[in-house]
């Protein structure tokens, strides 16, 4: 047998062995509280919502009769009701509502300490003199009518995901789950792209409160920093209406976790995972290590020891003073180390309860625990090109083979509590803390000078920790007040964030072909260079926000064949962010009172900067110092304060059109400054944008909707982009810089779509758009500096394009018969979109490839997802194959002679099965994810054709392999 495979096995073999003994502990006791809940419990309940079909609303005060029981209750303002400690048994329901056909519900079957739920959709009475008896639908049935009666009545063009369907997938994380919606795609599997529209130009909410950026460098939110096991369903917003943030164009990511609960429960899961490219393979990580890295928290031995000084008293201090501040760097290690990988982890721990105040909900709480720890590598080659002025083909400048090792954690702890006052009033508290940290090593060996130099070599380690971390929180309101069904929904929410990266330290060693065992060590001479040996880099990032905002909405009407809901509401935001950075890094002492020793520089990178080696050495002469090359504009102090007011009316005729109409008002004030800057900058700017928006629906009969929406919307430039500070990406080889005269971008928005929903929960449609941009803010190549990434109003651009998608069952396309029938357990869903754009720079500038316009940054030409599922509630199991593929897109846009940069298309291939036991309390699932594990390549695009060609001036600029994730996991309901 190979060498290699026995220690592989070896090494899993040990990976399991790890954590047997612990598991088996748990699962026994796990067990023990299963068999113990199922011989206490002995009742069920039934629950559900009660909402009208011809306008989706739903009918607070509905009246709920169980026959059965002769128990009467009323339906909450949210047309919510329950009956509680029913015994086990088959039930009937008579609702009814004032103006409305009463309607039987039959055949409610309630199970032992099961919630039936059953949703009930009402119709309007056609003649109010006439009295009608009252429809008899079975339980059934009218449940999934009533979830198409909701889907078909939104007032925007959206798409979403429940909690149910996010389960049948092996979505780990939001950006996960985001990537199954139409017209939706992950960049760096964190970033969502809608519509073609990179993350700059798409809002994030939790709860109905803004997220703010989680990115120190970028408009963005990293969205795999919240589990998909906290949510309750995410939805994406395509058009606007006047009651939501006037801040996007591509979509606005609507994330609601977990709340309400109409039954106690605690639920366990743990899982491991099996990496293809690393499980049982040698590790490499960086020997500085902290108390709380478990926790993805550094304990402060990374960054810059507390006693070094500040960069204005350190730069005022002498050669000979300097050195001696090196000492204070001790403790920081630069080894590396190695092991053999470990299998991923994954637990969470959920739990609910509800509590009842008279034979009424009163009080309803979920709680949640999620801890992920992942193990990734990815390996490739990465390269730079440059096109000299007469050249006929690009000239290779460096040439690199770079292996990343990663250790990720992502931890959630989630704590939520709804109270019901009464059937008129309710109150929610909303809390998640999310921690998401990074410890990578990136080795790199290649050439750096391949015209000038190209025998000389490199060897180069990066160690970057990064933490993200972000609490956020809201308290919450729903109330009807008065006879008139007058609704008063408010919020109050704040949320924090945090991003650190204490220390980005880089060793470099030099040497020449064929001699790659002899290398020496790069100590700069004077100031600190970016990839130098001895760099040490940390940024600090603190962000809050702080929002309140309040709705009234009243329904009216002025005949009886046309309905209104006027909706008015207004409210403030408030965000602060304080950002600082420091670059410092060993260097050779320049003073001219003692005499130099650097004799040790060329010992490897884990000895070199040994304590005896700093600073003043024992021979009385001088060995490392240590130097400050912090940048005056490294700093800066942000804030931003919007007032927002609407007017919305939600206007019905003849049952058939429907038109949402209004306008929105945004008062915006932003300040930038950067007090500690030689070019200081002191930005203070308000802008008043009006924003219309009308949504017309035509309901062409009780299965079609054709939608039109004609839109106005804004993007204002992030605190980052203004800012004049310049970071350098270790991994890509790219420096970020921000421009301070950025002006918001307007945007106007056109939709139509085509609904069609056949029934048992399907659904058909066809979507198109266009978007016309005024000062688009993109991130684009330097003109001067190939490697310089840079922030600018672009003149114009526009976007346009189709989507489709569809959710069927197979045994109503094949016309199967029978609930047993294997072909109605199957579902077959897809989306596809086909999407074009282009931009035009503004006149007299060079930010183009050339002089041609070309495709907005981030934008893929298409994007196509498909599903297949199966779905066998009788015997507990369920399977999912799902498809994801996006085409060429356009990562980094190029400009003057800088090619832009393209990510190739790939498809990506998941696989799920589980498998209930022990009447559902267990349950053992499998997933794969990225079975094809395609290759991440992406390339310059020098022939300006927006797909790679080979035997062209096309050439790589990174090719990265990709790993398939194999992953088990327990889950036991209690």
């Amino acid at each position: 047998m190979d060498d290699n495979l026995v220690t592989h096995f070896i090494a899993i073999k040990y990976s399991f062995a790890q954590t047997k003994a612990e598991m088996k502990k748990i699962y026994c006791v796990i067990l023990l509280l299963i068999v113990a809940q199922l011989a206490y419990s002995q009742t069920g309940k039934i629950v559900g919502k009660v909402i009208s079909t011809s306008t989706g609303r739903t009918l607070g005060g509905a009246t709920i009769l169980l026959l059965e029981k002769s128990i009467s209750k009323a339906a909450d303002q949210n047309g919510v009701f329950d009956f509680s400690k029913i015994e086990p048994g088959t039930y009937s329901i008579n609702c009814s509502y004032a103006g409305y056909q009463s309607k039987i519900i039959e055949e409610i079957i309630v199970k032992l300490n099961e919630n039936t739920e059953i949703n009930i959709s009402l119709d309007l009475k056609t003649d109010d003199a006439v009295v009608v008896t009252a429809k008899r639908i079975k339980a059934a049935g009218e449940t999934v009518a009533s979830l198409l009666v909701a889907q078909k009545n939104s007032a925007n063009v959206s798409d979403g995901i429940t909690a149910q369907s996010i389960k049948r997938t092996p979505d780990r994380s939001s950006s996960d789950v985001i990537k199954r919606i139409s017209g939706a795609s992950i960049q760096d599997d964190k970033f969502a792209i809608i519509r073609g529209l990179n993350d700059r130009y798409n809002s994030a909410f939790i709860n109905g409160a803004p997220l703010p950026s989680t990115e120190s460098d970028r408009k963005a939110f990293a969205f795999d920093i919240f589990p998909s096991a906290i949510l309750d369903n995410l939805i994406i917003y395509k058009t606007a209406t006047p009651d939501k943030s006037g801040e996007f164009a591509g979509g606005l990511i609507e994330l609601a976790t977990k709340s309400v609960v109409a039954k106690n429960f605690t639920t366990i899961s743990i899982g491991q995972g099996y990496n293809t490219l690393l499980t049982g393979k040698t590790r490499y990580y960086s020997e500085a290590e902290g108390k709380s890295d478990r926790l993805g928290l550094d304990d402060g031995r990374r960054g810059v020891p507390k006693d070094f000084p500040s960069t204005q008293d350190f730069n005022a201090l002498t050669a000979e003073q300097k050195l001696e501040k090196a000492k204070l760097f001790k403790d920081i290690k630069w080894g590396v180390k190695n092991d053999i990988a470990r299998l991923n982890f994954n637990f969470q721990l959920a739990s609910g309860f509800n509590i009842q105040r008279k034979e009424k909900e009163f009080l309803s709480a979920v709680f949640s625990v999620n801890y992920n720890r992942t193990y990734t590598f990815t390996a490739g080659e990465r390269k730079q090109y440059n096109v000299p002025s007469g050249a006929d083909e690009p000239v290779l400048e460096r040439d690199f083979i770079d292996s990343i090792y990663n250790e990720e954690i992502i931890w959630a702890v989630l704590g939520n509590v709804s109270v019901k006052l009464n059937n008129k009033n309710n109150i929610s508290w909303k809390n998640n803390y999310s921690v998401n940290t990074d410890n990578k090593l990136v080795r790199r060996i290649g050439r750096f000078d391949v015209p000038g130099e190209p025998e000389s070599f490199l060897k180069e380690t990066g160690r970057l920790f990064t933490q993200g971390q972000i609490y956020s929180s809201q308290l919450l309101g729903e109330h009807q007040v008065g006879n008139k069904r007058t609704k008063v929904n408010w919020l109050a929410g704040y949320s924090k964030i945090n991003r650190e990266i204490p220390n980005i330290a880089r060793t470099q060693y030099l040497g020449r072909f064929p001699d790659v065992d002899n290398t020496l060590s790069s100590i700069p001479t004077g100031i600190p260079l970016f990839g130098a040996t001895g760099g040490m880099f940390s940024t600090n990032s603190d962000e809050n926000i702080k929002n309140i905002k309040a709705d009234i909405s009243q329904p009216f009407s002025f005949s009886k064949n046309i309905q209104n809901l006027m909706k008015i509401g207004g409210g403030f935001q408030k965000r602060e962010r304080f950002f600082t950075s420091r670059n410092l890094g060993f260097v050779q002492y320049t003073g001219s009172v003692l005499e130099n020793d650097i004799s040790f520089k060329n010992l490897p990178q884990d000895q070199i900067f040994l304590e005896q080696y700093l600073g003043l050495l024992t021979n009385g002469k001088a060995g490392i110092s240590i130097a400050d090359a912090t940048l005056s504009n490294s700093s800066y102090e942000a804030s931003s304060s919007i007032a927002h007011g609407y007017l919305m009316n939600d206007q019905r005729f003849y049952k058939k059109f429907r038109l949402i109409y209004g306008i929105r008002v945004e008062s915006f004030n932003q300040k930038l400054n950067t007090p500690k800057s030689t070019e200081a900058v002191n930005l203070d700017s308000t802008v008043v944008d009006v924003l219309p928006s009308a949504n017309f629906v035509f309901a062409a009969t009780p299965k079609i909707n054709v939608r039109l929406s004609y839109t106005e919307t804004v993007n204002r430039p992030e605190f980052r982009e203004l800012a004049p500070f310049l970071f350098y990406e270790f991994v890509s080889g790219f420096s970020v810089v921000g421009d301070s005269t950025l002006t918001r971008a307007r945007i106007k928005n056109y939709d139509f779509r085509f609904e069609f929903f056949p029934g048992n929960a399907q659904l058909l449609s066809f979507s198109g758009f266009y978007k016309k941009f005024k000062n688009p803010i993109e991130l684009v190549r330097s003109p001067d500096f190939p490697n310089e990434l840079k922030y600018n109003n672009n003149g114009s651009a526009k976007a346009y394009g189709i989507e489709a998608e569809f959710r069927f069952l197979l045994g109503t396309i094949f016309g199967a018969n029978g609930t047993n029938d294997v072909l109605n357990r199957l579902s077959l869903s897809g989306n596809a979109a086909l999407i074009k754009s282009s931009v035009q720079g503004k006149e007299g500038t060079r930010n183009f490839q050339g002089e041609n316009d070309r495709a907005l940054q981030g934008q893929s030409p298409y994007l196509i997802n498909g599903s297949l599922g199966y779905t066998d509630d009788k015997n507990g199991l369920s399977s999912t194959v799902s498809v994801n593929r996006i085409g060429d897109r356009l990562v980094i846009a190029g400009s003057g002679f800088s090619a832009n940069i393209y990510e190739r298309a790939r498809t990506v291939v998941d696989f799920q099965l589980a498998k209930s036991f022990i009447k559902n309390k267990v349950e053992l699932k499998f997933n794969a994810r990225d079975i094809l594990a395609q290759n991440i390549f992406t390339y310059n695009d020098f022939e300006k054709s927006g797909s790679f060609k080979n035997g062209t001036n096309d050439r790589v600029f990174a090719s990265n392999n990709a790993p398939t994730t194999l992953t088990f996991t327990a889950t036991f309901k209690l």
